[in-house]
């Protein structure tokens, strides 16, 4: 063993706490990022494999009601030049769920479909799929956020079910109460699934029917620009079939399919983000402490390159400890990310979104990125810094000129005025400015991470609470089509029995007028023949009479016989039957300009407290490839009771805070919102902050009810939703939703039960990272300052006064970089923020409250504490010894 490689051992002993405090930091490190990263890549390839396995939709259409044949047809024939399209059936009904048992009132919904064999099959992990009209099967992220198991009774809109199934749908893989909310909500709001006739049962009990298609291109590999373009023309076809089309949806922007991958390719991207920083940081750290090393053993090496030891060499060997410090961490930490940590991180995305059962698929590429760039790059950065440091000539490193000339020895003159205490610690200060430099940057780093996990949650509640006030109404309602709450009595009947028939299918309803008709035409026949008979009679005429007559008779059976098989659909009889066509049929249903009435009397109090808007929803290109904003447009009554302070009318336009402050529009800035549907611009202006309303979360654009059917040329008394304080009974064939505060609420419950396990993660992360950072950069601090203190011991200078000098030194380093570093931190949060959640739906303000930042700065200096204890420990080690040792 050459005299160099027998130094090793002894260097690796007498800096044991600096090596293991590296290795600790860069194992631990790279352990979470490699388990993160693998239960990522496996989770990833699951979603991948979904589309295929359990036949996921291409897309969605929905509309107002149930389309006909004819109007489907139409679709399908649109999509004939990309090769075909087929439609599914996919109507859904939110339920509300109640535990028959134990339910604490919290509102919860269940988006219930009929159970699906042909597209967006579900993944069963638990039971069995329902066979019988009383059993339902329930998403598993809802059931165990609501302590939920098979076995169990629930109501749904009254009526009792039993859980049969635990399941995954893979439309639902993240819990999207609406695909243009922000978040997921797996605490109030989740999906089931039960029988046809289970279906109809929650029909017959109030629940109103969503009326969706799913469809799929025969063509799965279609481009994504002809998709496109093929569903615009599906879109066109139903409406010019007199079908009106609430939603499309593509896969691609269909945030319950494409969510959760999207999320997990996002925090891959942070994850190796955050490993890079670290090993930056570790690099450098690296190369500090092998500078101070180099100059501690200046003399060493003056003498080896005298005795003639190549430079290659002695880089060679100060390289050899880092590396393989480095290297061992390296494959360590990746293989115990593997083993440990792959589980516990799919844990955080299996509790927040509904996928099926795990498998773990392999990945060289992250074994490359965990593994072997770490090793390399550490390795590059510390051959670089020594090289560096090399360069120096034999008498240079014996001089102990390895450094260059110190701060003090750069003609900087310190006052004479300035105290002996304060002297010394300045120059403390200067001499290891690039140590300190470094421990500044560390702390911010970590700082940041500290104050990211602390402020998430207060952010998100602020959020939710700006959510929560920007609804001015207990109950915002929205409509599929305008329904007057107002009417008569008479008038309620009327839109009842309509509303019955309707109900029905509609053969047979076709059929009894069909029968109807024949009847009249019959009579009229018979009238004939029989003014015939009267004016020449004979025995052809008076044959001819007695027939009509029998045909009469016959037609009139036939009727019955209609009105028979009516009735039986209508569960009635087949005199009230004949009522209720005889008053549906006052209604002119051809007068475009007549609205429903609601067939419910809220009552005079109710009515008169309920307010009227409109409501339609246009997408803004973002830019940059960060795809689209849905951007909802209000027409409210200039003088509403609800939107308080908003000055509407006129042709004023009024933009949400949060557009602003997420968009930065500026005054006098045109901005062009596109409609989806109809495929129609519309150029809106911004007046500036005199046309701002509400806080930094409301990204809605307001104007007055007739500026906004003017715009969107509607008809002048057209609006589709009521605000109201007051719970309002809506008929659910023209019901489509109602927010509620509680609803705003769940976001912020939803998010603490999604960051919790994540932000204390974050917070022990940032924890180990201070309290490494701090130990290795501050010890290499007392080492290099090793011989001074020795002189000192020698000079009389106890243990605890030498301790008030060096600590005391580092100690206000260390706190002015937490305090300092707390402006760079603010902004480094807010610009991360905008550039994360660019491409998302809303706005969210970060909230950084004083007791975070308190949190923070006091952490970070609790931390600090328990290193300054270990270092009062190694300066009581320091020898007198060291003070003789030969300088030249």
């Amino acid at each position: 063993m050459t005299p160099l490689a027998k130094r090793l051992p002894r260097e690796l002993r007498r800096n044991t706490g600096k090596y293991l405090g590296i290795f600790l930091l860069m194992c631990g490190s790279i352990a979470l990022t490699s388990g993160f990263l693998l239960a990522a890549h496996s989770i990833g390839c699951l979603i991948d494999d979904m589309r295929d396995a359990y036949t996921i939709e291409d897309g969605r259409v929905t509309t107002s009601f149930e389309a006909t044949e004819e109007q489907l047809k139409a679709a399908e024939d649109a999509a004939d030049d990309v090769g075909g399209v087929t439609l599914y059936k996919n109507f859904s009904i939110d339920a509300i769920i109640k535990k028959t048992a134990g339910d604490d009132g919290t509102k919860r919904t269940l988006r219930t479909y009929a159970h699906r064999t042909k597209v967006v099959i579900a993944s069963y992990c638990e039971g069995k799929e329902p066979k019988t009209d009383d059993e339902v099967a329930i998403d598993r992220v809802f059931a165990t956020n609501n302590d939920l198991a098979v076995g169990d009774k629930v109501e749904l809109e009254g009526r009792t079910y039993i859980i049969c199934g635990i399941m995954t749908q893979p439309d639902s893989q993240a819990l999207f109460l609406n695909n243009s909310d922000f978040t997921v909500n797996t605490i109030t709001y989740g999906v089931a699934e039960v029988t046809d006739a289970g279906f109809a049962a929650l029909e017959d009990v109030g629940g109103a029917p969503a009326y969706t298609y799913s469809f799929t291109f025969t063509d799965r590999d279609l481009p994504t620009a002809d998709r496109i373009d093929a569903e615009q023309d599906m879109v066109e076809a139903l409406t010019d079939a007199d079908a009106r089309v609430d939603d499309l949806i593509d896969a691609d922007s269909n945030q319950g399919i494409g969510y959760a991958r999207d999320d997990v390719d996002g925090d891959s991207m942070m994850w190796m983000t955050l490993l890079d920083i670290i090993i930056v940081i570790m690099a450098f750290v690296f190369v500090v402490l092998t500078d101070a090393t180099i100059e501690e053993e200046s003399a060493i090496i003056g003498t080896l390159l005298a005795s003639g030891y190549r430079r290659r060499e002695i880089v060679l060997h100060y390289l050899a400890l880092p590396a393989i410090v480095g290297v061992v961490a390296a494959f360590l930490g990746t293989a115990l990310g593997v083993v440990f940590f792959t589980e516990p991180m799919r844990s955080l995305y299996y509790g927040s979104y509904s996928l099926p059962p795990f498998q773990v698929y392999w990945s060289w590429e992250i074994f490359v990125k965990c593994a072997v760039v770490p090793a390399v790059a550490l390795i590059l950065i510390t051959l670089v810094g020594l090289l560096r440091k090399m360069g120096k000539t034999p008498l240079q490193f014996l001089r102990h000129e390895a450094s260059g000339k110190s701060g003090t020895k750069r003609g900087l003159q310190l006052p004479e005025r300035m105290g002996f205490v304060s002297r010394f610690r300045l120059r403390i200060f200067l001499r290891n400015l690039g140590n300190f430099v470094t421990l500044f940057v560390g702390i911010a780093f970590a700082s940041l991470l500290l104050l990211f996990g602390l402020a998430i949650l207060p952010t998100m509640t602020h959020y939710a609470d700006n959510l929560e006030t920007s609804l001015v109404a207990e109950h915002q309602y929205t409509l599929k089509a305008p329904l007057e709450l107002e009417g008569t009595a008479e008038e309620r009947e009327q839109w009842s029995a309509l509303e019955r028939l309707q109900a029905v299918d509609g053969t047979l309803l076709s059929a009894a007028q069909d029968a109807d008709d024949e009847l009249d035409d019959a009579v009229d026949a018979a009238r004939t023949a029989a003014n015939v008979a009267a004016s020449s009679p004979s025995a052809e005429s008076l044959a001819a009479a007695q027939d009509a007559l029998a045909a009469v008779q016959d037609k009139k059976d036939a009727l019955y016989a209609r009105l028979d098989d009516l009735a039986g659909a209508l569960g009635c009889d087949r005199d009230e039957a004949i009522d209720l066509i005889d008053k549906a049929s006052k209604i002119d249903t051809d007068n475009d300009d007549i609205h429903p009435v609601n067939t419910a009397d809220n009552g005079s109090a109710k009515i008169a407290q309920a307010e009227k808007y409109a409501v339609y929803q246009l997408q803004y290109d973002r830019g940059d490839g960060n795809g689209q904003e849905t951007i909802s447009i209000y027409g409210v009554s200039p003088d509403s009771r609800y939107w308080k302070d908003l000055d509407v009318g006129d042709g004023r336009v009024v933009f949400g805070g949060g557009l602003l402050d997420k968009f930065g529009w500026s005054e006098g800035q045109k901005v062009t919102l596109d409609d989806k549907y109809e495929g129609e611009h519309y150029s809106l202006e911004c007046a500036g902050k005199d046309c701002a309303w509400g806080s930094k979360s409301d990204m809605n654009i307001y104007m007055s009810i007739d500026d906004f059917n003017e715009l969107f040329d509607n008809d002048a008394a057209y609006f589709n939703g009521y605000v109201s304080d007051e719970k309002l009974d809506l008929d659910a064939r023209y019901f489509a939703g109602d927010t509620t505060p509680d609803d705003m609420r769940a976001v912020g419950d939803q998010f603490i039960g999604m960051m919790s396990k994540m932000i204390g993660m974050m917070v022990g992360l940032a924890v180990f990272i201070f309290l490494l950072f701090m130990y290795l950069l501050t010890k290499a601090v007392i080492d290099h300052s090793a011989r001074s203190i020795s002189y000192m011991k020698v000079f009389g200078y106890r243990d605890s006064e030498i301790s008030h000098l060096y600590i005391r030194s580092i100690t206000l380093c260390v706190a002015a970089s937490l305090v300092l570093s707390l402006p760079v931190i603010i902004g480094s949060l807010t610009a991360i923020f905008r550039s994360m959640l660019l491409a998302y739906n809303g706005n969210i303000e970060i909230y950084v409250p004083w007791w975070s930042m308190a949190a923070c700065v006091g952490i970070g200096f609790a931390t600090y504490l328990v290193v300054a204890l270990l270092h009062t420990r190694s300066i009581k080690r320091v020898s007198l010894a060291e003070a003789l040792k030969v300088q030249e």
